[in-house]
């Protein structure tokens, strides 16, 4: 449409307010992102995983990847420290705000309720409790490793609090009926059995490192867990311990189901975590489910139906899962 011009040349109010609204709109275009820019972002949620090489480090480490490329910022900083146990000091301290922290160790705290100041922030995976040897070994039940150096893992890991469980279970204790052998890190362990300095490795959960660089080596591994009958017997002292069952091919060296005993673990946050930070969090965990399980198989049981199925009660929640539900 051609403008029309008054006797001094000048465009009719209508025309010159239209075009002083798009210079504005121009301007503001331009300095949108310096203003946003500008905005201070929240802070990342900081959480603490385990030692280097260890399968709560994979796992923290992938989500830290996950999580900040699908937001577009730090959302995550994943912390390594030396498991389970020093999680849970950081925590009563404030040092981090969430923790990757070991199943039957999580129960035990939570069953203190709110006195706890802890609270579910999302499930990770099952960790069903195994003891991997070389092919060649001739051991066939747990007991059959009394007396040999067995390595157990970091003492201060979720996965010895495991195994003193479980070989408590069944009568023996793990530092008294074996050479217990304890490491600085997680990823120093399959080369002791390997190099043949130590007859049997502890471990857990599917994909852990430990057991498939044992497995893919070149003697191969085995995988031993209590027998069935001792299961009762393990979980009637234990009963915060779950029967379970590793499926066969989840290792080279399992050819059946093997049962065994084990328990979910937990990311657990300070029960003061500022809600949209957590609220946050748990958004991304809920959407970016398919892609977590992608990244890691077993970390397919990280979504929010079974975190809502698998809390021990629905006030052990953080409060930032109630908009999610």
């Amino acid at each position: 449409m051609a403008r029309q011009y008054d006797a001094d040349g000048n465009a009719p109010l209508s025309w010159r307010a239209m075009d002083r609204r798009r210079s504005l709109l121009a301007l503001s275009s331009l300095l949108a992102p310096a203003w946003s820019a500008a905005q201070p972002q929240p802070q990342p949620l900081m959480l603490g995983t385990s030692t280097a090489g260890g399968g709560f480090a994979l796992y923290g480490e992938m989500l830290e990847r996950v999580l900040n490329r699908r937001s577009g910022r730090t959302l995550l900083q994943a912390r390594r420290t030396r498991g389970t146990a020093e999680n849970l000091e950081l925590l009563a301290r404030g040092d981090i705000d969430a923790a990757l922290i070991q199943g039957t160790a999580a129960g035990e705290v939570l069953a203190q309720g709110a006195a706890s100041g802890l609270r579910i922030l999302f499930a990770m995976y099952p960790s069903p409790g195994l003891l991997a040897v070389p092919s060649a070994s001739a051991a066939q039940r747990l007991e059959d490793l009394r007396g040999r150096p067995v390595v157990f893992g970091v003492k201060a890991s979720g996965l010895v609090t495991l195994a003193r469980q479980v070989f408590d279970g069944i009568g023996l204790d793990i530092d008294r009926d074996f050479e217990a052998i304890y490491v600085e890190q997680a990823g120093q362990s399959p080369a002791l059995v390997i190099e043949g300095r130590a007859a049997a490795l502890w471990g857990a959960g599917e994909g852990w490192p430990g057991f498939v660089r044992l497995a893919q080596s070149a003697g191969g591994a085995r995988f031993l867990g209590p027998a069935r009958e001792q299961i009762p017997r393990i979980r009637a002292k234990y009963p915060l311990l779950q029967a379970m069952e590793v499926a066969a091919g989840s290792y080279p060296g399992i050819a059946a189901p093997l049962p065994t005993v084990g328990s979910v673990n937990w990311i657990l946050a300070r029960a003061d975590l500022d809600e949209p930070r957590a609220a946050a969090f748990a958004a991304a965990m809920h959407e970016a489910a398919a892609e977590i399980a992608a990244e890691l198989p077993q970390a397919a049981f990280s979504t929010l139906a079974h975190t809502l199925a698998s809390a021990p009660s629905a006030e052990l929640l953080h409060p930032a899962l109630r908009g999610l539900r």
